[in-house]
């Protein structure tokens, strides 16, 4: 009769022993959720004058869309999307420059204005509307 091999004995008790160590030192007890309560006087909805002004936004208000190329102002375009402060300012310098525009689509003669932007803005500006 052969003896057992010694080192499988010994192999087969160290991943025995590896494996229960792990299994014991991987529980945390104290795992779980954790839970936060605030008081209801505490839980207020933050106002307006709390909110943190940012520079770039644009009021919206007061303009109503489609905006007419030919009477709208820099900030009736800067409510356009894509159109920024110094795009805006371009489009009526252009204006001034060479008169009211014949058709939408001479929009794209002002410097940084392309089919991209003209397809983006379509339907939110006309020419005497």
């Amino acid at each position: 009769m052969k003896k057992p091999h010694i080192s499988l004995f010994l192999t087969i008790t160290a991943v025995f022993f590896s494996f229960t160590l792990g299994f014991f030192l991987g529980r945390n007890p104290a795992s779980g959720t954790i839970s936060v309560s605030v008081p209801p006087a505490l839980q207020t909805i933050p106002t307006e004058s709390n909110a943190p002004a940012t520079q770039t936004s644009v009021p919206t208000q007061g303009v109503a869309f489609p905006i007419d190329i030919n009477a709208a102002t820099e900030e009736d375009f800067q409510a356009l999307p894509g159109i920024g402060e110094v795009l805006a300012q371009r489009i009526v310098a252009y204006r001034q420059e060479h008169g009211a525009f014949e058709a939408v689509e001479e929009l794209m003669n002002v410097d940084g204005i392309g089919e991209k932007r003209i397809a983006q803005i379509l339907d939110l500006i006309t020419i005497g509307g």
